[in-house]
C-alpha cells in the first residue's frame, strides 16, 4: 500500500542518506521525496511517498525512522484530512487539432496552464494530488511526450 510519511528533521549532512537507507534495507520503494526547508532555522521538512507492504511493517519502519540521527518527528500522513500536491512540467509535440487537445484538458482545466507553444512544442503545468497527475499523464499518452518532469509530494494539515 501506498503511504506519505512527514519527517522535520535537523538540516544536517547525512541525515537523508540514513533515511532512505531504511526503505532500502527493507526494499520499500520509494515512490517520490521532496525535501524542502521549514520557517524554523535548521529545521527541513522530507515527505516520503513509498510503497510499504503492511500496517506492522508499517509500524517497524516509523520505529526505525524516528531513531535516526537528526530526526525531530515522522508522521503517516496518509489518511489524514490534509492537502498533498505535486508540480507536473510536460513537453510535447504540438497536436494537429488543438481542439482536441483543449477538450482533453477541459477536466483538469483548473490544475492545467499552457507555458508557451513554440518550435512545434508544446509546454504545460498542471499542479495537483499525485493520482490526478497519474491520469492527467495517461491522459496525455496519445501524444508525443518529448520530456515530463515531476516534483515530489507537497503535504500539509
Amino acid at each position: 500500500m501506498r503511504r506519505t510519511f512527514k519527517t522535520r528533521v535537523r538540516d544536517k549532512a547525512g541525515t537523508l542518506n540514513r533515511l532512505t537507507s531504511i526503505f532500502v534495507r527493507r526494499q520499500f520503494n520509494i515512490v517520490t521525496i521532496s525535501a524542502t526547508p521549514t520557517l524554523e532555522e535548521g529545521i527541513t521538512e522530507i515527505i516520503f511517498v513509498a510503497e510499504v507492504p503492511d500496517s506492522d511493517v508499517l509500524r517497524n519502519l516509523i520505529q526505525q525512522l524516528k531513531k535516526q540521527i537528526n530526526v525531530i518527528s515522522v508522521q503517516d500522513i496518509t489518511d489524514t484530512n490534509m492537502y498533498n500536491r505535486e508540480l507536473l512540467l510536460l513537453k510535447f509535440q504540438t497536436p494537429q487539432d488543438e481542439l482536441k487537445l483543449q477538450k482533453l484538458i477541459k477536466p483538469y482545466d483548473a490544475l492545467v496552464s499552457f507555458l508557451k507553444n513554440e518550435d512545434g512544442y508544446t509546454y504545460l503545468q498542471a499542479a495537483g494530488p499525485q493520482y490526478t497527475m497519474d491520469n492527467l499523464l495517461d491522459d496525455l499518452s496519445s501524444y508525443q511526450i518529448e520530456q515530463v518532469s515531476r516534483t515530489g509530494s507537497a503535504a500539509i494539515h
